[in-house]
């Protein structure tokens, strides 16, 4: 008798690539609160063996780290057909014509201004995996920020 262990639905895997310790450490924490799973990395590099290992759901990637970028890496991932479909939310110090054109020869699905906090993390989650527990969070930020 075969009886298979259905495990239940995966939860919503994050990658977070950054290569400050502080800054993975903290959204880390907003993110940990919740039902997420969430893996790390410190650079383009092991981003790039993460989303292999993991396939997450999405990826927050700095644009601005040392040997590989999150420019770079984001397009790297963009040309393999097995992680095209995964939104890139790249991570920025500021905004402007020349970050978002950057993004966009990319294929980044959005930049976000660093820092962020919760209401701006939660909300592209809420974006670009929609469901009732990012949206339900999305509000609860809203109701403590206000």
């Amino acid at each position: 008798m075969d009886t298979a262990i259905n495990p239940g639905p995966r939860p919503v895997q994050i990658l977070l690539v950054d290569d400050s310790r502080r800054i993975r450490e903290s959204a880390q924490a907003l993110l940990d609160r919740r039902s997420y799973e969430v893996h790390l990395a410190d650079s383009g590099f092991e981003g790039l063996c993460q989303v292999v290992a993991h396939r997450p759901d999405i990826v927050f990637m700095d644009a601005l780290m040392p040997e590989l970028d999150g420019y770079e890496s984001c397009a790297l991932i963009r040309g393999n057909p097995s992680y095209a479909h995964i939104p890139i939310v790249l991570m920025v110090p500021e905004q402007g014509p020349l970050a978002q054109a950057r993004a966009d020869v990319a294929g980044a699905s959005a930049l976000l201004l660093k820092p962020f906090g919760r209401r701006e993390l939660l909300g592209l989650l809420e974006e670009f995996l929609g469901g009732g527990q990012a949206q339900e969070e999305l509000a609860d930020a809203q109701r403590v920020d206000s």
